[in-house]
């Protein structure tokens, strides 16, 4: 089962998990305490991207942010998604995540 760990490589504040391993499914990620992967972060949405695995691939999803979803340093756009790879890195508000892809 294809896995995808999240490295937070850069934080502004208070790093609750410096690794999150996801396996197939759907995460939600942002700064509200019932979201799937919190980031304390002011400049991070409460609701602000989706991780998802779908057809065999990883994929990030923008949920309508106020700071934007940045991969790779390109802006995503709300509403279209973006495949992950490994060594892509996801830019959220102040936060940095790395992404780590594993079998």
């Amino acid at each position: 089962m294809p896995r995808l760990v999240l490295e937070v490589i850069k934080s502004p504040g208070p790093i609750l998990r410096s690794k999150h391993e996801l396996r197939e499914g759907v995460y939600i990620v942002g700064r509200a305490p019932t979201v799937d992967i919190v980031i304390v972060d002011p400049y991070v949405s409460r609701r602000h991207a989706k991780i998802y695995f779908e057809n065999g691939k990883w994929w990030i999803e923008d949920l309508g942010s106020t700071n934007g979803t940045l991969l790779n340093n390109d802006y995503i756009p709300k509403g279209e998604k973006r495949e992950l790879h490994d060594g892509d890195v996801i830019t959220l508000g102040q936060t940095r995540l790395k992404v780590v892809l594993k079998e």
